[in-house]
């Protein structure tokens, strides 16, 4: 802007003071929220410049002999101001048949952020392709080699963003159907799969933790709703879609889904109460009862302070849908 000289501004002053009173401007309107620019593939599947981005695998595998597994595997990437880039990830499998489940997580810091995929956490390798994904990980009694496959276009929830008030916001989209073939300690097996993606400017400790649910129905549709709470534990956000079998997917409106905890699970490793077991009410009226395959699928971390447990497990659906699905679990345990 150029300067005004000192002539102008004596005119100036002088038009004013001789000007007859008028009557006071109208408030300025407050400018409308600028939207988030939108989510861009193939670009946006892998790292952003962000405070907090994960990767998040969840799935279901059937070896040839028969026997079921569930596993999950999530790459977290974290970035703070004049730190260096973490990386934690976590690996579990839920043996269903076995009735047992184990868990471990891995951490490291670099110093810059990842440009691109393959993704490696001290050998946990994340890897991403047109041609699909690829997960290895392994930990005391488990091997884990997979290749995923879309049989969905990714699914954007609330537009591709979600806010959380005053903890920030988040991108966030699902493939919700992966198909999955590959061996579990040298055993062949396939199934089926969900991966969420989110990142943006949110700090995970400013909410107070949330429930989430993410159903693979058997007529091929999905369910996600994910239902925020507050540090007090009430809710404060419900988001939630439903992907048809076209791939097409539907906002729910909020109260459209309803979900009723059917049973308590105390955890002997952190002593936290957990919901366990749910009846979900539709909007159209139908019901779906969850069952976890597994009591205990608690991920905690004693030799890892400041790393908060929390349950994700492998369920069943039943009712008047049948399928499989996954819920997590935050912010029930306080270590």
């Amino acid at each position: 802007m150029r300067r005004i000289s000192a002539a102008a501004c004596a005119l100036l002053l002088a038009a004013v003071a001789c000007s007859p009173s008028v009557a006071p401007l109208p408030d300025a309107p407050l400018p409308s929220p600028t939207p988030a620019p939108p989510i861009v593939f193939p670009r946006d599947a892998g790292p952003h410049d962000s405070l907090t981005e994960w990767w998040y695998y969840t799935g279901h595998l059937t070896s040839q002999a028969g026997k079921r597994y569930g596993f999950e595997f999530v790459i977290f990437q974290v970035q703070r101001e004049n730190q260096p880039t973490g990386y934690l990830a976590h690996f579990a499998i839920s043996d269903i048949d076995g009735q047992r489940f184990s868990h471990q997580a891995t951490f490291t810091q670099t110093a810059s952020r990842a440009a691109d995929f393959p993704l490696d956490v001290n050998g946990w390798t994340l890897n991403h392709s047109n041609a699909g994904d690829g997960i290895d990980a392994a930990m005391d009694g488990y091997e884990l080699h997979l290749t995923l496959t879309d049989e969905k276009p990714p699914a954007q929830h609330h537009g591709g963003y979600i806010t959380y008030d005053l903890a920030g916001g988040s991108y966030y989209y699902s493939r919700t159907r992966l198909s999955v073939s590959g061996a579990l300690n040298g055993d062949a097996v396939s199934g089926l799969a969900w991966m969420d993606h989110q990142w943006g400017n949110f700090v995970i400790g400013s909410v107070g933790g949330w429930d989430w649910y993410s159903l693979q129905l058997d007529d091929n549709t999905e369910l996600m709703l994910y239902v925020l709470r507050a540090p007090s534990g009430e809710s404060t956000g419900v988001y939630g879609s439903y992907v048809h079998a076209d791939g097409s997917v539907d906002d729910l409106a909020p109260g459209s889904v309803t979900s009723v905890a059917t049973g308590q699970w105390t955890s002997p490793h952190t002593r936290a109460d957990y919901p366990s077991g749910w009846q979900l009410t539709l909007w159209d009226g139908s019901h779906l009862m969850l069952e976890p395959q597994l009591q205990d699928q608690e991920l905690y971390f004693p030799n890892m302070p400041g790393v908060l447990a929390y349950w994700e497990g492998a369920v069943t659906v039943s009712g008047d849908h049948t399928g499989l699905g996954y819920v997590e679990l935050t912010g029930y345990a306080r270590q």
